[in-house]
């Protein structure tokens, strides 16, 4: 029941764009915290302000959404996964606009 409602190509989507802003929250924070400066700081410093770091930034980011991809293809949930590879692709595109 439940698997018939979570294997859908758009809860996918919206999950793997959740996945990937909480990839960048958390590798933002990371990196904040490491280095002693903010969240603001990193973001405005590091991934705005250096753009050599954006593309690796991004693709940093979306290791969460990989993560669900082979977690939810473990459980035959094919629709929620091309969601997730939908954002995927996504992503490789912003970080090759990025490059």
């Amino acid at each position: 029941m439940i698997k018939s409602k979570l294997d859908n190509v758009w809860i996918g989507m919206g999950t793997g764009i959740i996945g990937a802003v909480l990839g960048f929250l958390l590798f933002g924070f990371g990196f904040a915290y490491i280095n002693h400066i903010s969240f603001g700081e990193f973001y405005n410093g590091i991934f705005l302000g250096v753009q050599d770091f954006q593309s690796r930034i991004v693709t940093f980011s979306m290791l969460i959404d990989v993560i669900l991809f082979f977690v939810f293809m473990r459980l035959d949930y094919q629709q929620f996964c091309k969601g997730i590879i939908a954002v995927l692709v996504l992503a490789v595109i912003a970080v090759a606009w990025l490059y």
